[in-house]
This record gives C-alpha cells, sequence and structure tokens, in this order.
C-alpha cells in the first residue's frame, strides 16, 4: 500500500528549498526591506537539503507542494550541476518535465523553478554590472564581484549584520537595476547555459509583486 503525503493548508506560506545558506540570509532581509505589504504577513520557510543534489533538491520540493504550501520556490545555483555530466543529465531531465508540468494540473505546477549560473553571487554582480559573462564557479567569478563589493564575505555577519545585505546591494535602486540587467539573459536556455551566466532571481520578486 503507497504512503499518502497528508495535504495541510499554508495560505500564507512559501517554502524556499535552496542549496545554499546564502539564499536563506538573503530572503532574510528582502522580507524586511523590499515594498510589498503582503510580503510581510506570509511565512517564508527555506528548507536547507542536507546534500545539494538535484534528485533531492526535486523530491524536497514534491513534498513540500504536497503539503499544502501555497507556492514553491526551487532555487537551483548550477555551479556543481555543471561540473558532474550526471547531475546535469538529471538537472536536464528535471526542467524537460517542470516544462510540459506548467500546462498540467500537477504538484510542479505549484513550483517556480529560480536558475543562478553559476550561483546566487551572479544576482548581486547584476546590481552593479549587465553582463552575460559565463563563469565555472564563485572562485571564477570572484575577482569581479570584488570590485563592486570589495569586502564581500559567504557569512551570516555579512549578510544580517548592520548594513545587511540588501543595503550593501544598494537597497530598492539596487535591486531595480538587477532586476533590468537580468531581463536581457532571459528565459534561462539549457543548450546555453554553458556558455552565458544568468540569474533569475528577478522571477521572485515579479511573484512578489503579484500577491
Amino acid at each position: 500500500m503507497s504512503r499518502q503525503t497528508k495535504q495541510r493548508k499554508f495560505d500564507n506560506s512559501i517554502a524556499v528549498i535552496a542549496d545554499g545558506k546564502t539564499e536563506k540570509w538573503y530572503l532574510e532581509k528582502v522580507k524586511i526591506h523590499y515594498p510589498c505589504e503582503a510580503l510581510k504577513t506570509i511565512r517564508i520557510e527555506p528548507q536547507l537539503p542536507q546534500k545539494k543534489q538535484i534528485e533531492e533538491l526535486v523530491q524536497l520540493a514534491k513534498e513540500k507542494a504536497e503539503e499544502g504550501y501555497k507556492r514553491v520556490v526551487l532555487i537551483i545555483d548550477l555551479d556543481a550541476v555543471l561540473i558532474y555530466n550526471v547531475e546535469f543529465e538529471k538537472f536536464k531531465s528535471f526542467m524537460n518535465r517542470y516544462d510540459k508540468a506548467l500546462e498540467e494540473n500537477s504538484w510542479m505546477s505549484k513550483v517556480e523553478v529560480i536558475v543562478n549560473n553559476p550561483c546566487l553571487e551572479y544576482w548581486h554582480l547584476l546590481h552593479f554590472n549587465r553582463t552575460s559573462k559565463q563563469y565555472r564557479g564563485y572562485g571564477d567569478m570572484e575577482k569581479d564581484l570584488l570590485k563592486v563589493l570589495p569586502d564581500y564575505d559567504k557569512s551570516e555577519k555579512y549578510y544580517c549584520g548592520n548594513p545587511d545585505i540588501y543595503i550593501r546591494l544598494g537597497g530598492d535602486e539596487g535591486l531595480s537595476k538587477a532586476r533590468n540587467n537580468a531581463k536581457p539573459l532571459l528565459p534561462f536556455n539549457i543548450q546555453t547555459c554553458r556558455e552565458k551566466g544568468i540569474s533569475e532571481m528577478g522571477k521572485l520578486f515579479d511573484y512578489f509583486d503579484s500577491i
């Protein structure tokens, strides 16, 4: 007998699944600063899987969608995915299923997939520069990021201290610039992901604006 997931109703809850703590810290500050009244009342529950493998991320998204969350945001960084061919093939398979599922009434229709190539720091870079440069990983882009954020550090103190990450990135003005700089890169194309960088974080704010 198959196990059924018990559905609960979370009218004001968004489950955000990411493979790193930086996304969690960033979203905590977004919720404080972003000028969206509805966002103040919505509970955002960051989920940090123990592993960063595609299968685990997708399974966790499925569980949260079936539990009854209003929306499930799945943030995928491609740095590790592009290194390992097995992970890349799994990612391609999932994206093919995801694109088809959006037209169907399935758990995937509740999921917003957001891709960062290679990582969240690409989104930070877009707050200052318009670029489509491809980086193999954070280490490859660190030099360019430090030109605009000289003291950048992947730590809770840097993200949540005073000033916090939202203010360090230019506040509302910086965010507006990042969203504009990201638009020419959209939509994500798996065929060119080894040639061009991208951040789809703007889609998250498009969703916040719609609620």
